[in-house]
């Protein structure tokens, strides 16, 4: 049985809260190579009247200021542009804390989780919004500097958001009992909360911080002279906080995809399975055994079409592929003996090469309307 490869520096205690932070990682990157691959950024456009070819388009929505129409143009471009950033950081991040690297793993951590995860929310609750402030207002009035201030307003997104990202068949949706908007803000953004990453975040980047809340102490400089005990501390501080993070971060993400993807619910609610399961099997310190078997189900489903990316051939997920599933995040061909992640979105390829259409009634030249999409 194959077996993912962890470094021999990560304590025993930490791996299986790594695996699934790789996994969740490798979904992002996985959603990005499908962008990427079925140009799933880029929009084709028909008019109802035909359109003067001295017009440039981008400039008449600058103009129009339609934001029903530039939602559909600008989010997607600008939803994977903010994803393949955060996946660099993210990336960095994950190979440093498993080596033991804790100051730059939080310092590379702080973009994607402070920053990214909020415009993302924005984007995911209030996209007219968001866009309109990105488009047409000034850099202050989106600057999340000073917007995560703004406690209400950040606990009013998140909890927002954690509503569009639920399943509509809750029994499936174990991961929504573990997010809480409040204690989102708190970890992520709140100095004054006691259990808030801050202090890390804000340590680990400047040698002196004079925060009121985690001020350095006289005759010190942060992390410096940090002995065993306290890198110990603040690398069971990662494990302990970032998974939950990154647990939101991605049901964000994906939310976001499967809208302006138009991903069905039958897809949607497939991959839903997969990533919870292997959520509560990473976490819970309990024996699960009757989730375990329900891998053996959502696998013998005759919906589940998969081929192997080296020799083309359809996956027969017998009992010993479906072990390595599991009890892993690989899975080998059996026809081969490629090695393929689990950590995918799983969709199929006709769905994603169907190029999706704008079509915009431009019938009044100084008003136009979004009258069709698919």
């Amino acid at each position: 049985m194959v077996e993912s490869y962890i470094s021999e520096l990560l304590p025993a205690k930490y791996i299986k809260r790594h695996q699934l932070m790789l996994y969740l990682y490798d979904i992002l990157v996985d959603i990005l190579v499908k962008a990427d691959k079925y140009k799933l950024a880029n929009l084709s456009f028909k008019f109802t009247n035909k359109i003067d070819n001295k017009v440039d388009f981008l400039d008449e929505l600058e103009r129009q200021r339609d934001l029903e129409i530039s939602e559909r143009v600008f989010i997607p471009h600008i939803f994977f542009s903010i994803l393949r950033d955060l996946n660099y950081y993210l990336f960095e991040s994950l190979s440093c804390i498993e080596r033991g690297k804790v100051t730059v793993a939080f310092s590379l951590a702080r973009k994607p989780f402070q920053d990214n995860l909020f415009y993302l929310s924005w984007m995911l609750v209030q996209p007219r919004e968001f866009l309109e402030k990105v488009q047409y207002g000034d850099s202050g009035e989106y600057d999340v500097s000073d917007l995560r201030g703004k406690k209400d307003f950040v606990i009013d997104l998140f909890s927002k958001a954690k509503v569009l990202v639920q399943s509509r068949n809750s029994s499936l949706d174990f991961s929504q009992e573990l997010l809480n908007p409040e204690l989102l803000y708190d970890v992520i953004y709140n100095r004054r909360a006691e259990n808030s990453l801050t202090s890390a975040f804000d340590k680990s980047i400047h040698l002196v911080t004079r925060n009121k809340n985690y001020p350095t102490e006289k005759k010190n400089l942060n992390f410096i002279f940090a002995d065993d005990k306290i890198w110990d501390d603040f690398w069971d501080l990662y494990y302990k906080k970032i998974p939950y993070i990154l647990l939101y971060l991605v049901e964000v993400i994906v939310a976001i995809f499967e809208k302006y993807v138009d991903i069905d619910e039958e897809t949607s609610e497939f991959n839903r399975y997969i990533r919870n399961l292997k959520i509560i099997l990473a976490l819970s310190e309990d024996d699960n055994k009757e989730l375990e078997s329900i891998f053996d189900l959502i696998f013998s489903s005759d919906y589940l079409s998969m081929n192997c990316d080296e020799c083309g051939n359809q996956f027969e997920f017998n009992m010993a592929v479906v072990n390595e599933i599991r009890e892993d995040y690989l899975y080998t061909c059996q026809k081969c003996g490629f090695v393929e992640r689990l950590g995918q979105y799983f969709v199929s390829d006709e769905l994603l090469s169907h190029r999706k259409k704008i079509m915009i009634d431009n019938s009044d030249n100084e008003n136009w309307k979004l009258i069709l999409d698919k």
